[in-house]
């Protein structure tokens, strides 16, 4: 396997992205596979141990969303008018997924409680928790995820909604205005949040991947862009610590820097999405079975594995018979008006 390194160019493909949302998506699950049920392994199990910092995957998608939704933008000449156009090729690239992902996350509950070694509660819905699931309500509710990775798309959702509205701040030409916006929303990593379900606790993750792409696609000099992402980063090690402050850099190395990828990597990150949002209804079934039926420690790390590879099956059948379908019919979505040129760019779904 080769990694080839080579500086990024603006309106190219991006396969570094693809291999970044591998990466973060196969540690989110194996974390949830070997953590999330705590009676499965010994904290001293070498897996369980292993995968016990797997969550911060989620960052990494925070700082993946951060450059690659305003960099495509950008090359696609958003302006403030396509508000609407951005938010529909948005729902309807993320929303189906999500919602179908919740319908088989209640059937799987149902299907549960009919084995015979089942020990939870006895199958019900709440309908009202199960409303607050549209539109992410359950973020400002604080109710209960049917899936602990749901909150995350709700994180995602409001980054989409800020970017459209304050990307005429990120790419102007006075610096002022964008000093602005990098104070401001550094600043509100610092609120005192009775909650992480909302966008300004992650805030610093997000301005690190727009720094990069206000950098990359010429909106800011290096000079400004070493000043800015060096305090984001100090800020990241006062507010998180040394080694998530060490991955956000990793993972701008990685966007700027890796230019080819395997295609066993990049497959991965294709059906990054899908495996996010089934590996813990499929996976955790798994588990849950093995939790019964086996008692060796060995052989229960040993599935942990087995229930990897099972989750990306089963995520690359839901990305080709759910997920590429609406990543379809978004892309088939033009933000360009009848009697405006088409800029000649790659289309922007081939990053996002």
């Amino acid at each position: 396997m080769r990694l080839k390194l080579k500086k990024l160019k603006v309106g190219k493909e991006i396969p570094s992205v693809e291999l970044l949302r591998g990466i973060a998506s196969a540690m989110v699950c194996f974390f949830h596979l070997s953590n999330g049920n705590p009676r499965y392994l010994v904290d001293s199990a070498v897996v369980r141990q292993a995968g016990s910092i797997g969550w911060a995957g989620v960052e990494i998608f925070f700082v993946i969303s951060g450059f690659i939704i305003p960099y495509a933008m950008f090359i696609k000449n958003y302006t403030i008018s396509d508000i609407p156009v951005f938010l529909k090729k948005r729902i309807i690239r993320i929303e189906p997924p999500y919602l179908i992902s919740i319908v088989l996350v209640i059937g799987l509950n149902f299907l549960s409680t009919l084995s015979p070694s089942f020990r939870g509660a006895p199958f019900s819905i709440n309908w009202a928790n199960l409303a607050g699931h549209v539109a992410y309500l359950n973020a400002f509710t604080g109710a209960p995820w049917l899936s602990d990775i749901y909150w995350t798309l709700a994180i995602e959702f409001q980054y989409y909604i800020l970017i459209a509205v304050i990307f005429g701040l990120l790419v102007s030409g006075n610096r002022a205005y964008r000093l602005l916006f990098f104070v401001a929303f550094a600043a509100t990593s610092f609120l005192k949040l009775s909650s992480n379900s909302f966008i300004f606790y992650y805030a610093l993750y997000f301005l690190s991947g727009i720094l990069l792409f206000q950098w990359v696609c010429g909106v800011i000099s290096s000079k400004e862009f070493v000043c800015l992402a060096g305090i984001t980063i100090a800020l990241l090690v006062y507010r998180n610590g040394t080694p998530m402050a060490l991955l956000v850099v990793l993972s701008l190395l990685i966007i700027t820097y890796v230019n080819e990828v395997p295609a066993f990597l990049r497959r991965l990150g294709i059906i990054s999405y899908s495996l996010y949002l089934t590996h813990i209804p499929i996976g955790g079934r798994v588990i849950n079975l093995a939790e019964t039926r086996v008692h060796s420690m060995f052989l229960r790390e040993c599935i942990v594995f087995v229930a990897f590879f099972i989750c990306i099956g089963m995520a690359a059948i839901f990305y080709k018979y759910i997920e590429k379908t609406f990543k379809r019919l978004s892309a088939s979505i033009s933000y360009h008006k009848i009697g405006v040129p088409k800029t000649k760019t790659l289309s922007s779904e081939k990053f996002i």
